[in-house]
């Protein structure tokens, strides 16, 4: 039992082992180190694939998402997150996260319905009085949402 009752759920291995593995783990070919002369971004990215996934932050997935980098897992990684925070914060603003997942192409989710279906969960748990909800100009959030709505 934990220390407020409720009993633990031991996390089975194959999960354990998962968060220890990184990008370049499971997303091959590893990338190699950027050159030395390349932009921020670039180079932010590249070390974020040697990350262990459970050490991934909010922003770094927002980054690796925005920047469409090993979505098969970025994405499943970012939507856990997500589920039942939908606006959770990077380095921007609430829900830049979410705003990344919702640019993320067409094809991917038309491949992966499982994972539209925890998209579309997310998105229910969105609330436009919720003080933390981000005014965005022309209420960018919305729009980019009302593709998902089922």
């Amino acid at each position: 039992m934990s220390d407020d009752g409720t009993a633990r759920v031991p996390i089975p291995a194959e999960i354990l082992a998962l968060a220890s593995s990184t990008l370049d783990d499971v997303d091959r070919p590893a990338w190699p180190p950027a050159p030395d002369d390349a932009p921020s971004t670039v180079r932010r990215v590249h070390a974020l694939r040697r990350v262990p996934l459970g050490e991934l932050t909010v922003e770094d997935l927002r980054l690796l998402v925005g920047q469409h980098v090993a979505l098969g897992t970025s994405v499943p990684l970012a939507l856990g997150m997500l589920r039942h925070r939908p606006l959770l914060e990077g380095d921007h603003y609430p829900g830049d996260l979410l705003m990344a997942v919702l640019h993320v192409p067409d094809e991917y989710w038309a491949q992966r319905p499982q994972e539209l279906a925890v998209l579309r969960e997310a998105l229910s748990r969105l609330d436009p009085d919720d003080p933390d909800h981000p005014a965005l100009e022309d209420d960018e959030l919305t729009r980019a949402a009302s593709r998902f709505r089922a």
